[in-house]
């Protein structure tokens, strides 16, 4: 089996001001999608990110530089992500088709396999 990274993108504070109600079952239908892909086998793992906190580590006249991020204009922020496994490619869309993260409007998610021989390189090591 082949394991794939659901990225999951969201516009930034989008759940921000939602009544905890409406938050509760939206976190319900999280648990209940990643509880049914668990025992289904396909769930390896995944978690919410936080919101503060973010840093962006870059190079900057050749050393590394931290700074602060997500910035005010990033059109959309990686909200958190699951791993799974699918034996194709078309078995990982399905499973990503269904995660509850799609219902609303404008979230998205960026679906990667993840690069086994990377993987099994870490394993060895």
């Amino acid at each position: 089996m082949a394991q794939y990274m659901l990225l999951l993108h969201q516009i930034p504070n989008y759940n921000a001001d939602l009544p905890r109600e409406k938050m509760m079952e939206m976190v319900k239908r999280y648990y209940t999608w990643s509880d049914t892909m668990r025992k289904a086998g396909k769930l390896v793992g995944g978690e919410k990110l936080a919101a503060g906190g973010v840093r962006h580590i870059k190079i900057k006249d050749g050393k590394p530089v931290a700074s602060d991020g997500p910035y005010a204009e990033a059109k959309d922020v990686v909200s958190g992500y699951f791993t799974i496994e699918a034996k194709d490619q078309a078995e990982a869309d399905a499973i990503a088709k269904e995660c509850p993260h799609l219902w609303a409007p404008t979230n998205w998610i960026e679906l990667r396999p993840v690069d086994t021989m990377m993987a099994q390189t870490k394993a060895a090591d």
